[in-house]
Parts: structure tokens; C-alpha cells; sequence
């Protein structure tokens, strides 16, 4: 699911990429005599953050950027894509959140499973051990069994000698 929202992501992206070159610079000047970005500027600063190659995109700064966009330029032609993007933003960044959550929930729950494996396993050999212990008390109660017949046709026949 997560590879079907970085696709929708790209998409986004190239569109409006594609819808940002169309549009002309807006420039506006501040206070201080530097010109203020465009949106197309904005929009394409939002996407250097999306699509970085050598580290993980910046998706808190993309979408900061992109509502920069749409508060400075409502009207831009970019505000339809500027909205979509930052709903998919939303959802991945929701998604992201919900992998961490099973990651680490299938963590503790393979943590639980190792310490039951352990259990059963130290279980297991006790219980081997027991039985091998019961066994040599049976046999032993055989034998012992055993002696106690062969004691009492002993003192059968003693019984029947001194009779």
C-alpha cells in the first residue's frame, strides 16, 4: 500500500511539474526589495523535498511548503494540485504512522512468541526429564515387585517345611 502512495506521490509530482512551467512568474516585492518566491518556485521547492534520491523525502517540509503556496497564491493554477498533493501527503504520512504501529506490534508480538518457544522448550526437558525419572521408579517398583514374590514363595515353602 505504501509503494501505491509513493506512485500516486510521483504522479502528483510530475503533474504539477508540468503544471508549474505552464504558469508565469509573479514577482513580488517585500520590504526589504527582494523578490518573493513564485508559486511555481514554491511548488518545485516543495517537490525537492518529495523527491530526494540520496535520503528520505521530507514529507513535513513538502507539505509546509505547499500550504505556503496555497496561502500566498489561492488563485494559482497550481491550487488544485497543491491540494491534491497534500492530501496524499496526509495519507502517507498517516500510512507511515499506522506501518510503525504494526511494525511495532508485530514486534512484541514476535518477542511473545520467542519467550513461549523458550518456555515450552525449558517445559519440555522437564517434563523429559520427570519421565525418565518415573520410568526408573517403575522399573525399580517391578523389580522391587519381583523380589517380593519370589520372597513370599520363599516363605511359603518355609511355612509348608515347618508344617
Amino acid at each position: 500500500m505504501l509503494k501505491k502512495a509513493k506512485r500516486t506521490i510521483i504522479l502528483f509530482i510530475i503533474a504539477a511539474f508540468f503544471a508549474g512551467c505552464a504558469g508565469t512568474p509573479v514577482a513580488d516585492k517585500s520590504k526589504s526589495g527582494e523578490i518573493a518566491p513564485s508559486d511555481s518556485d514554491i511548488m518545485q521547492e516543495a517537490l525537492t523535498y518529495l523527491n530526494t534520491p540520496e535520503r528520505v523525502p521530507d514529507y513535513n517540509a513538502a507539505k509546509a511548503n505547499l500550504e505556503l503556496l496555497l496561502q500566498k497564491y489561492p488563485q494559482s493554477k497550481l491550487a488544485e494540485s497543491t491540494q491534491a498533493l497534500i492530501l496524499t501527503i496526509n495519507d502517507l504520512l498517516v500510512l507511515q504512522l499506522q506501518l510503525k504501529n504494526e511494525k511495532h506490534a508485530l514486534d512484541k508480538a514476535n518477542a511473545e512468541k520467542a519467550k513461549l518457544r523458550k518456555d515450552y522448550k525449558s517445559s519440555e526437558e522437564r517434563y523429559q526429564v520427570e519421565n525418565i525419572k518415573l520410568q526408573q521408579e517403575n522399573e525399580q517398583l517391578k523389580n522391587d515387585i519381583a523380589v517380593l514374590k519370589k520372597l513370599e514363595i520363599q516363605m511359603d515353602k518355609r511355612e509348608k517345611m515347618l508344617k
